[in-house]
């Protein structure tokens, strides 16, 4: 009797296994990195044109609606308000076009960590700045949108 209770209960457990095996691969196949680095690809082309096209409601667009950047020199800016006031700053400044690279591109469903460098870039092609950034990517109404970026110049810091 105990080796049949004994039995009944492994055969349960190996059930039971496979059925949560079964929803983690479901779960789990929802998400697709490439996909996503597809979005993000198309998303880092459109950001960077909008300067040309003087642009701000498409750009602030790649930003989640509680996102944060923290360009080198200011405090962070928060709120579609704040980022689109930095994007005006930067229109004025004559930046015409911000060119990324991805290098990589790596998380899960609940958020995507992308690196690279960018190149600013004026009327011409003419390079202002170049640097390298981070952004934290998070899904937001069925678009994957920058969610905190942060980046930083190569060029070396003013002498004092």
């Amino acid at each position: 009797m105990k080796l049949l209770l004994f039995a009944c209960a492994v055969t349960l457990l190996g059930f039971t296994a496979c059925n949560n095996e079964t929803k983690t691969v479901t779960e789990a196949s929802s998400f697709n990195l490439d996909s996503v680095k597809a979005q993000i690809a198309a998303s880092n082309a459109v950001y960077g044109d909008c300067f040309a096209k003087n642009d701000s409601t498409t750009f602030v667009g790649c930003y989640t609606s509680d996102a944060c950047i923290n360009p080198t020199g200011v405090p962070k800016i928060c709120g579609s308000a704040g980022i689109n006031a930095f994007f005006g700053g930067a229109v004025k400044m004559g930046i015409k076009k911000i060119v990324l690279t991805t290098a990589e591109v790596m998380g899960g469903k609940d958020g995507v960590i992308e690196t690279g460098s960018y190149d600013l870039q004026g009327d011409g092609g003419v390079s202002y700045e170049k640097g390298k950034f981070i952004v934290m990517w998070k899904e937001e109404g069925g678009k994957w949108k920058m969610h905190r970026d942060i980046w930083n110049s190569d060029a070396p810091a003013p002498a004092k």
